[in-house]
């Protein structure tokens, strides 16, 4: 039998599972990652002051869907309430995924995303019980917020001031601020 050790070595840096298999998730662009951060840490901030919960990246999450009770994703950013994570409870410290679903979840689009993967994915989020899902698009500088599979999301341009909704009260944050422009490379 495998050790842990060994078992996880044979797993790829970033990954989650769907229906049972082990997906390889490719790296974020460097600019998508500067996007995830000031988002994070806008979250943050906002968890400090209001004492509602606390952000984490690149964490993988079980997200039980009826059709797949094993689903494991590991968003770009995510929001816990202490609702759903009390802030004394303790971490496992061998076992991934955490079971916990989020309250909000970031996904930055990198240059090799897909965009309708990524509001598939951001539907399967809502499904397993995330209340809210940014979809960040850099590249044309909006956010789109999906609160439900059935209705049309919110979009955010860079003029607009994105808001957390009845999930996270009070937040509010410059798109242009979290999504500064960029050279596009053709």
């Amino acid at each position: 039998m495998a050790s842990v050790i060994e078992a996880t070595r044979a797993l790829p840096e970033r990954y989650e599972v769907v229906n049972g298999e082990v997906v390889e998730v490719p790296p974020v662009s460097g600019f998508a990652a500067e996007v995830a951060n000031r988002i994070r840490d806008e979250l943050t901030v906002y968890g400090r002051t209001t004492n509602r919960g606390r952000t984490r990246n690149d964490m993988l999450f079980r997200l039980p869907l009826p059709e797949d009770r094993s689903r494991n994703r590991s968003p770009d950013v995510a929001f816990i309430t202490y609702d759903r994570w009390p802030a004394d409870r303790v971490l496992p410290y061998r076992t991934n995924p955490v079971d916990v679903v989020p309250e909000l979840v970031v996904e930055v689009a990198s240059p090799t995303d897909e965009v309708d993967e990524l509001f598939a994915k951001a539907h399967e989020y809502l499904r397993a019980g995330v209340r809210l899902v940014w979809l960040v698009i850099p590249r044309i500088r909006q956010v789109y917020a999906l609160t439900s599979t059935t209705q049309p999301p919110r979009v955010f341009d860079e003029s607009s001031t994105l808001d957390g909704g009845d999930v996270l009260p009070g937040f509010t944050a410059s798109v242009a601020a979290l999504i500064p422009a960029a050279v596009v490379e053709e």
